[in-house]
């Protein structure tokens, strides 16, 4: 199971590296593009044409670390009142419909790639095809579908994560 732990860490971790590094180098290019529009009244066409879709990726590249870490909303009301084991049914039910949601919207985003592609759906300047990045979204979401159902496999053996908790105010 540490192999396992691992590679789901290094892949998590590895992947939200490439998407913030990714969205940095969009802002830096949207910061040209703003220096070169007031400027020199020379816009970068690009930026505004794949902007979303890269931001799209870089979203998705964040998704399995957070998935791993447990940081989606979770409430913890029933930790003070069940025992350990009764609080582990509640944490499997939620990780159990995680999962589920998770190969939902992976599966739904396959779909839409999939008539994405069909379509032939371009930017409107650039005619950059639509499809490769909905592709790539739906490729990041499978790899969270995976650590998804490592962290219910880590619930199932008794052994959770460590949840991130903000401190009360």
């Amino acid at each position: 199971m540490n192999r396992l732990e691992k590679i789901v860490t290094g892949t998590a971790n590895s992947l939200a590296v490439a998407g913030l590094t990714i969205l940095l180098a969009l802002a830096v290019c949207t910061l040209f593009d703003g220096l070169l529009r007031a400027l020199a009244n020379y816009p970068l066409d690009f930026v505004r044409e794949i902007g979303d879709l890269v931001a799209a990726i870089c979203g998705a590249c964040c998704l399995p670390i957070v998935l791993l870490h447990k940081n989606n909303i979770t409430l913890r009301v029933f930790d003070k009142f069940l025992p350990p084991a009764g609080a582990r049914v509640f944490d499997t039910f939620a990780d159990v419909i995680m999962t589920i949601v998770m190969i939902a919207m992976a599966w739904q985003f396959y779909l839409f790639s999939q008539k994405t592609m069909k379509a032939g759906d371009v930017t409107w300047m650039l005619n950059v095809p639509k499809a490769p990045f909905w592709f790539a979204v739906d490729a990041i979401l499978w790899v969270g579908v995976a650590v998804q159902a490592f962290v219910l496999m880590q619930t199932l053996s008794g052994k959770t994560a460590a949840h991130n908790q903000e401190t009360p105010l």
